[in-house]
């Protein structure tokens, strides 16, 4: 995904790191070095790919694209530590590394573009008969919504809703086993259906059908004996379950009720949330119960949607984790558009981000720089507004925003300067396109960013370059990526000295590969010190690891002339763990590798 192939969104590896931890992204380029990920597949702004882990089946990896980067990735791996998993880095290291091993294919919308009905049926028919899943997957949607009744209303057979939220709870018997994890993320698919069909009708105006669909799945929910079932590490379902919290309140919000009515959504919504909490830990359907008790019927509350109230004069106390009753009344004042209340209760409320946001998309561009540029101070909420302002067509007005990210500190300051750099070049903004190249460079260095600035910087390249391998040098970095971009400009006691701070096995491995013929002395040192915990604690598992670095070693060796020594060494080792079955062959066969010039002589004497 370079910047001159047109056919991928602008990723960088910077951008993959950032999605993962450490951990996660090394493994990940491990998969990626390996070969484990399997056909690749790309559908419009979709990749799919299948991706050997330590399951008998592959996992799934779902990657989706949108004009600015990546907009979300899925596994069908039980990973949930933070970040993305180390199947998904290999696929996008993939994308980026070695884009023509993806397979361009139609949307499923161009191919069935132009086919007759009676070829769809037939087409759909054959799949519910091979997949028996399908027949009910069908009958259940079917018979859930009609959104043709008018305008404002959306016709709903509740009943087929209460099945579907039924269908979607887990199978018994699942408990314990890896698949417990798919049901998870199959139950929150299912309901995010569900939760998408009462939005349909919010967005028809029928708030009271809304109601009725969320009354009924959370009752499911609330009614069955579903969370000892299912593993607690599934973020998805945890989404799936606050985005039910927060679509219901937003739906009370937007109807008429009676004193008696709220009372009653109240109590029910109490109850259901402790019965739910059983598995989320925290409540959920609190912001519901808290939109059927208070609604808009406040005075302060008043005051601030009239715009009465100074900035951060409405005191508001938002939960963690979900979004609390103040931001669901911006929702759902937003979806009736009535924009000058959003404003003035964002103000009030101190939501600067959302008010901001609402700014740009209003239209009110100048005033929505100026309120970026004064109020916002981390790169991820000017990114945020920079983004919204070039998808309403005012590129400039962004460029300004992101700009002014440059002198903010914080956490993915280089996806900011990425994105800045990225749309800045493509405006002819060449300065300043060069600027945010050499911040992303010090961001997030590595030799996708160091390439990017020299591809920039053009006959300034030279000074440019002394600047960025200075600020490098000064970060005292440990990341692979800085080894690299050392080893690209052939600087190898730099790269080395990042390898030594690193002390992770996968920095070292990629410096000791380039720097063999250059500093073998110390990928002798280097390897044996990693070698010898590996085989002095007897750590079976991790033999082959201990004999890759010797092997290493042994380049190292023959380039220095020592391969004698190498041979003694590796021999005393054999002789010293010879218990050791599963070693002493992987030894034999290591000594095997190498002939020292001794038995060379041998050889030709004989």
């Amino acid at each position: 995904m370079s910047r001159s192939d047109e056919r991928w969104p602008p990723v960088t590896e910077a951008t993959i790191s950032d999605l993962a931890r450490s951990s996660s992204y090394d493994r990940g380029q491990s998969y990626y070095e390996r070969g484990a990920v399997g056909e690749m597949v790309r559908r419009g702004k979709t990749v799919r790919a299948d991706v050997e882990g330590s399951q008998y089946q592959p996992y799934t990896v779902t990657i989706e694209f949108d004009d600015a980067g990546v907009a979300g990735t899925e596994c069908t791996c039980p990973y949930d530590h933070g970040g993305i998993c180390k199947h998904r880095v290999a696929v996008l290291l993939t994308c980026l590394r070695d884009p023509e091993r993806v397979d361009d294919r139609p949307p499923v919308s161009e191919l069935i573009e132009g086919t007759s009905r009676e070829s769809l049926e037939e087409l759909l028919i054959e799949l519910a008969e091979n997949r028996p899943g399908i027949a009910e997957w069908i009958d259940l949607r079917l018979t859930s919504v009609d959104a043709t009744a008018s305008d404002t209303t959306v016709s709903v057979d509740i009943e087929s809703v209460r099945k579907r939220a039924n269908h979607a709870l887990p199978k018994p018997g699942q408990r314990g086993h890896s698949d417990a994890y798919a049901e998870a993320e199959r139950m929150a698919s299912e309901l995010d259906e569900l939760i998408e069909q009462a939005r349909q009708a919010l967005d028809a105006g029928d708030g009271e059908t809304a109601v009725e669909i969320l009354e009924a799945v959370t009752e499911v929910l609330a009614t069955n004996r579903w969370p000892g079932l299912l593993p607690r590490d599934v973020t998805k379902l945890y989404e799936t379950l606050a985005a039910l919290g927060k679509t219901f309140a937003e739906a009370i919000l937007l109807v008429e009720l009676s004193e008696s009515e709220r009372e009653q959504l109240e109590q029910r919504l109490t109850e259901w949330d402790e019965q739910i909490r059983h598995f989320t830990g925290r409540p959920t359907l609190a912001v519901g119960a808290d939109a059927a008790r208070d609604g808009w019927d406040d005075d302060r509350l008043q005051q601030a949607l009239d715009g009465s109230l100074a900035a951060g004069e409405l005191d508001i106390d938002e939960p963690e984790y979900v979004d609390g009753l103040t931001t669901v009344r911006l929702a759902a004042l937003e979806r009736q558009e009535r924009t000058d209340k959003y404003l003035n209760l964002a103000k009030a409320a101190g939501k600067t981000q959302l008010y901001t946001e609402m700014l740009a998309r209003k239209g009110e561009i100048q005033a929505a720089v100026d309120c970026a540029i004064e109020n916002l101070s981390t790169p991820q909420s000017l990114l945020e507004i920079a983004k919204i302002l070039r998808a309403t067509g005012n590129s400039m007005a962004a460029l300004d925003v992101a700009e002014h990210g440059l002198a903010v500190d914080g956490v993915r300051k280089d996806r900011l300067t990425e994105w800045l750099r990225d749309r800045a070049a493509s405006l002819g903004e060449e300065d300043l396109a060069l600027r945010a190249g050499i911040v992303a460079f010090e961001e997030s260095p590595s030799p996708s960013t160091y390439g990017s600035v020299e591809e920039l910087a053009g006959d300034e390249w030279e000074s440019v370059r002394s600047e960025l391998l200075a600020s490098l040098r000064e970060q005292h970095p440990t990341s692979q990526q800085a080894a690299e971009v050392f080893l690209e400009e052939d600087l190898y006691d730099e790269a080395i000295e990042v390898a030594d701070r690193s002390g992770r096995f996968r920095v070292v491995e990629t410096v000791v590969e380039k720097v063999t013929a250059h500093r073998p002395q110390w990928v002798i040192r280097t390897c044996k010190s990693n070698a010898e915990p590996i085989v002095e604690q007897g750590k079976h598992d991790s033999y082959e690891t201990a004999v890759r670095w010797l092997r290493y070693a042994g380049e190292a060796a023959q380039e220095a002339d020592e391969l004698d020594e190498w041979h003694e060494y590796v021999e005393t080792m054999r002789e010293k763990h010879y218990r050791k079955y599963k070693l002493r062959p992987m030894l034999d066969d290591l000594l095997g590798e190498f002939r020292s010039p001794v038995d060379g002589e041998v050889s030709s004497d004989g």
